[in-house]
């Protein structure tokens, strides 16, 4: 390898690295220089003048290093020897053991997750959001461990940080590093300015904010797709809205998590146990006029009183008992304390056609001819 072309190929990887981790070039010189063994990228150059040269196993190694940081689609493109030693790290890194406990961690549309058995732990995409453990589990589990917690947020975080290099890798380079007057690109739309404005939480962010916290609103924590250089919402383009508010850290640390028992709970609002009432009503149907019956029936939910269930008289038998109602009641801790008729005005005339009509389109059949026999209208046709 000519010194020419080795000094290119670090140079190369150096700006790759400098944009990863938003950083200047110059540092990433001097990092790559101090990998190979010297003070700084000065020292390099002029022992490459005097002969020195970079082995093909540092070259290699100092590849695996930078090659963590690259985005997926500068994956694709590198180098297929290159890609696949990169698979290969990658694929060690997504199963583990923290003490006695195993994981596994994976990034799911840029939030990093480590999770086993019974619980998880998840470190948003947004950087100022807080990090959230659940628990899925009745008995203990590990995340009520801070030694254990500590771990899996370590490395939890650094999966991070490899997300956060490969998606400023991706990005242009104006797009994280503001320039002298806090000018900055923005990564989807393409458009420069200095002032930002949230559509979220209508919040005016400075370029430096938004660029530090990755494109994410510091105050409400919205996506890129939610930044934009004016606020065409507002009929002054923004300029009354405020200054970003970021919420109070109270003392946080970059080590607080904010755990959570992650097992399903139901709650049961009136509006639910209204819903399930409606259903036994319809499973209890046995024609198509009891059905009309109960999706029009009149269910009043209240927690101290009981249920109150109407049932239109024309199309449920006065006689009949809604068994399956009553039983969904219990269930929830509730009973049906009142069954009444109501005479309103049905959806169709004839209502006794739903008695002897087998299914839906049996029945709007016969409701259809019996409205033309007697001049009715017919349903119009849409327009093509």
């Amino acid at each position: 390898m000519t010194e020419k072309r080795e000094h290119h190929e670090l140079r190369t990887l150096s700006k790759r690295y400098a944009r990863a981790h938003r950083i200047p070039q110059h540092r990433a010189l001097d990092l790559i220089a101090g990998r190979l063994g010297f003070p700084s990228w000065t020292r390099l150059v002029t022992a490459g003048k005097n002969g020195w040269t970079c082995s093909g196993n540092e070259m290699l190694e100092l590849e695996e290093f930078i090659i963590l940081a690259p985005p997926s689609a500068t994956f694709l493109r590198a180098d297929p020897e290159i890609a696949s030693r990169r698979a290969k790290i990658l694929e060690k890194a997504d199963v583990g053991v923290i003490g006695r406990h195993a994981y596994r961690i994976h990034d799911f549309l840029g939030d990093i997750i480590v999770a086993g058995d019974g619980w998880s732990l998840r470190v948003p995409e947004n950087p100022s959001a807080m990090p959230i453990a659940e628990s899925y589990s009745d008995t203990d589990t590990p995340v009520h461990d801070p030694a254990f917690l500590k771990a899996a947020l370590q490395l939890a975080k650094g999966w991070a940080d490899q997300v956060k290099a490969q998606t400023a890798t991706d990005w242009p380079r104006r797009s994280t590093k503001p320039d002298q007057d806090g000018v900055v690109r923005h990564p989807l739309w393409g458009d420069e300015a200095s002032v930002w404005f949230c559509m979220h939480c209508d919040a005016k962010i400075t370029g430096h904010q938004v660029a530090d916290n990755l494109w994410h609103c510091p105050g409400c924590g919205a996506s890129p797709l939610d930044i934009y250089d004016h606020a065409f919402w507002c009929d002054d383009g923004g300029k009354s809205l405020s200054p970003v508010k970021p919420p109070t850290d109270d003392g946080a640390s970059d080590t607080e998590v904010k755990i959570v028992d992650g097992r399903l709970k139901l709650d049961l609002t009136e509006e639910k146990i209204e819903f399930l009432i409606r259903l036994a009503l319809i499973d209890e149907a046995s024609n198509i006029s009891e059905k009309q019956a109960a999706l029009l029936a009149e269910i009043d939910v209240d927690f101290e009183l009981g249920i109150s269930i109407a049932l239109e008289a024309d199309l449920w038998p006065e006689d009949k008992d809604p068994v399956q109602a009553m039983e969904v009641a219990k269930l929830v801790g509730l009973e049906v304390v009142d069954l009444a008729i109501m005479w309103s005005d049905v959806p169709f005339a004839w209502p006794s056609l739903g008695e002897v009509a087998e299914d839906a389109v049996t029945y709007t059949q016969m409701m259809l001819d019996a409205y033309r026999q007697h001049g009715g209208v017919s349903p119009k046709k849409s327009e093509d």
